[in-house]
């Protein structure tokens, strides 16, 4: 929604620092909100493209055009950002670098990466065999509409009920993000709409 004086919503948030770490909770929130839309309209367009085909049986050419995808919410664990050193100050950055206690509690960056990508590996690698689903297509390429949160690289993880919200993911979709890229993107019809 547009702000005052026609400013779009990202461009009315003050820049304060975000000393408690708010914003920046309320921006995993925001992604993980995003991804539980994304899962929700994706699996429903594919499986209504499938199903609306002419066919009787779905063949995997037809599966083909409509190909899954997998929304995977992750997070990467404790990992020494900067972001991390400049909320906590330099008083406990200097004492955490300097006992090596930094490097004990905390993941460098490329460790960080790594426990997404394994989130990723973890996902893929454990898949059941195809099963046959109402619309001919195996359930194992249907994208689930079911969030599975992972913290370093497994499933598991605590994921506030918030972030599951359709309702709030779409309130999320046409009040903060759709006016921020109806203008950079063509949105089809309808999406994010409930």
């Amino acid at each position: 929604i547009n702000g005052e004086h026609g400013k779009s919503f990202i461009e009315t948030i003050p820049d304060i620092p975000d000393s408690d770490l708010s914003t920046y909770a309320q921006s995993k929130l925001a992604i993980m909100q995003f991804s539980t839309l994304l899962r929700h309209q994706l699996g429903s367009n594919r499986r209504d493209k499938i199903n609306n085909s002419n066919e009787q049986h779905v063949t995997n050419d037809e599966t083909r055009l409509f190909p899954p995808v997998r929304i995977i919410d992750a997070h990467p664990g404790l990992v020494w950002t900067p972001l991390l050193r400049n909320h906590i100050g330099n008083a406990a950055t200097d004492m955490l670098q300097k006992t090596g206690l930094a490097n004990w509690i905390y993941k460098c960056p490329s460790e960080g990466a790594s426990a997404i990508v394994s989130a990723v590996d973890y996902y893929t690698s454990r898949e059941e065999p195809s099963k046959s689903s109402d619309c001919g297509a195996s359930t194992e390429e249907m994208p689930s509409k079911e969030q599975i949160y992972f913290v370093n690289g497994r499933p598991g993880g605590y994921a506030a009920s918030e972030s599951r919200d359709l309702d709030a993911s779409s309130r999320l979709w046409k009040e903060v993000i759709l006016p921020e890229v109806e203008d950079l993107v063509k949105v089809p019809k309808g999406w994010g709409a409930e």
